[in-house]
């Protein structure tokens, strides 16, 4: 199947996306990775004003039974998330996080190559471990209307 995409504006960004996946791609020709499992959950909102929030999780996650120090550890295992705001240059949105759940993640800014088909985006880039032999595709579809 082939792709159409466009070139996107951050016009076409505005709104909420559902999370379709979440891979980490190997250069040297590995497996994809997973990180949330092949089933993630999740949305990616931009808003008109330039801001940005992601919150990605693994889809089947158990609720605390103590609230225990092993539960919270793994909670915090099971999810990932940033904020901050976001500008569209040529083909790619820089993300500017200034909140995450991965404190060492606040302050940089993140380039993601951007595909738009239809309803379709891809992200795709650079992993935030510098030299990682890998980058990250994420794909979204556009959310529909809140029921």
């Amino acid at each position: 199947m082939q792709e159409c995409s466009v070139v996107a504006t951050a016009a076409d960004l505005i709104g909420a996306w559902r999370l379709e996946g979440w891979a980490l791609v190997y250069e040297d020709g590995r497996p994809p990775e997973y990180p949330l499992g092949r089933d993630a959950v999740g949305f990616i909102l931009y808003t008109p004003d330039g801001h940005m929030s992601a919150t990605l999780m693994r889809k089947r996650r158990v609720p605390f039974a103590t609230g225990d120090s092993t539960e919270k550890a793994q909670a915090y295992d099971d999810c990932f998330a940033y904020a901050g705001t976001y500008d569209v240059l040529g083909e790619a949105v820089f993300h500017t996080i200034a909140v995450a759940t991965n404190p060492a993640l606040a302050g940089i800014t993140s380039t993601r190559n951007i595909m738009l088909d239809g309803n379709r985006l891809t992200l795709s880039g650079p992993d935030f471990s510098p030299d990682a032999p890998r980058y990250h595709r994420i794909v979204w579809r556009r959310a529909g209307p809140a029921a």
